[in-house]
């Protein structure tokens, strides 16, 4: 994933020819970053961020304004004399950018402006067909009530990350070796929601776990870590894999599958639990309810009530933490085996609770002496939104670059 932290581009491609062309989109470059991280701002400060002289900041400045990318946008008076001109990232064209988090229980879309401004969050409970509308329909419901709360029409929006629960190849196309939760989704859903949006909107389709890792990486857990792994445990298994500070997606879309890892004692017989895959049935919903009614417990009692009541002390309780600890913990030791992550990061109802943790790190230390680094997420469900978020940021700042180049 490109980076959204403070600097320029490094991207050959968007280099123009010539010493004099390069060295005016750099300074162009590294005044439109200081802008959109920390704007709006007066030309003395921008100076003083960026290092350049006054004068060749007022030069990109202005070349800023005449391409439609940045605008006045007030006036500093916390200083003494004259009130210094405030200038922003304000394209004409719009800028703004758009996250979409497809689920099986509800659909949100939040909606930005180039600077991450958040204008407006949109929310609604999906519908299932056949009595419920179509998916394409029921985002574009939600697109233009998001839009009507910005005062935005679509073709201000440069770009849209939609967060998908499936896999996603390396062309952005959705496949389906493992079964989606989501009613009647596939990729012609995801073709009609981009037509929607526009034919010539640029968009970019992700696995919703990804997003997640990408989440906690950019306001998380993980915040600024290059390697890590989040592992979602709920109503499906997961896991977003960062390595060197990219995304690492294999081959075909599908690192990070892991509810398919074999687990000890796991034979799965019926094709739909071959689907499922060992360690969903290992670690699943279905395997946390089966050791509450074990144990006399009713298997509606929520994961969360689970754990804190064993961190209070119920031994009941606390012995389905620990057999539910014990196969997390032998799952947790393989891909730390094979990955070495500086930090594996735990999300999910059945995985992301702070009172797992300490039953968790006993049963790891039961391993081996290598255990890894393991904590909860700081984000829960809004992982997901919040990753979207930060890739369709980081597309609307190439854009922006991209832009600065050809004018």
């Amino acid at each position: 994933m490109p980076s959204t932290s403070p600097g320029l581009p490094g991207s050959p491609a968007l280099m123009p020819f010539g010493a004099a062309p390069v060295l005016r989109s750099l300074n162009e470059w590294s005044v439109a970053a200081h802008l959109l991280d920390a704007g709006p701002l007066t030309r003395v400060e921008l100076a003083e961020r960026t290092g350049l002289a006054l004068p060749t900041v007022g030069r990109a400045v202005a070349n800023l304004e005449q391409s439609g990318l940045a605008a006045r946008t007030g006036q500093d008076t916390s200083r003494k004399g004259p009130a210094a001109l405030l200038y922003g990232i304000e394209p004409q064209d719009g800028g703004l950018y758009a996250a979409l988090v497809v689920t099986p229980r509800d659909l949100r879309l939040s909606l930005h402006t180039a600077r991450g401004e958040r204008l407006a969050l949109a929310e609604a409970p999906a519908e299932a067909l056949p009595e419920g509308a179509p998916l394409e329909t029921q985002v574009e419901t939600l697109a233009n009530r998001a839009l009507a709360r910005a005062g935005a029409t679509r073709d201000r929006v440069w770009h849209t990350v939609i967060s998908v629960p499936t896999i996603v190849d390396a062309e952005g196309r959705v496949r389906r070796d493992l079964p989606s939760p989501l009613p009647h989704f596939d990729q012609e859903a995801i073709d009609a929601i981009h037509a929607d949006l526009g034919a010539d909107a640029a968009v970019t389709v992700e696995n919703d776990v990804n997003l997640a890792a990408l989440g906690e990486r950019a306001e998380g857990a993980a915040r600024g870590l290059d390697d890590f792994a989040y592992l979602h445990v709920g109503q499906g298994i997961g896991m977003g894999i960062v390595m060197h500070g990219e995304l690492h997606r294999g081959s075909r879309g599908a690192a990070g599958e892991v509810s398919r890892m074999p687990m000890a004692g796991i034979r799965p017989q019926d094709p739909s639990e071959r689907d499922l895959g060992p360690l969903q049935l290992a670690l699943g919903h279905a395997a946390f309810r089966a050791r509450l009614i074990a144990r006399g417990l009713s298997a509606d009692i929520a994961p969360a009530a689970v754990f804190e009541a064993a961190a209070r002390g119920d031994a009941i309780h606390a012995e389905v933490v620990r057999e539910h600890a014990t196969v997390l913990a032998e799952a947790l030791a393989g891909i730390h085996a094979v990955l070495d992550p500086a930090l594996l990061v735990l999300g999910g109802d059945l995985a992301g609770h702070p009172d797992l943790l300490p039953p968790l790190r006993t049963a790891l230390t039961a391993l081996g002496p290598r255990i890894p680094e393991v904590t909860t997420s700081t984000l829960g469900p809004d992982a997901v939104l919040r990753g979207a978020e930060a890739v369709a940021a980081a597309r609307v700042r190439e854009e922006l670059f991209r832009r600065i180049t050809a004018a």
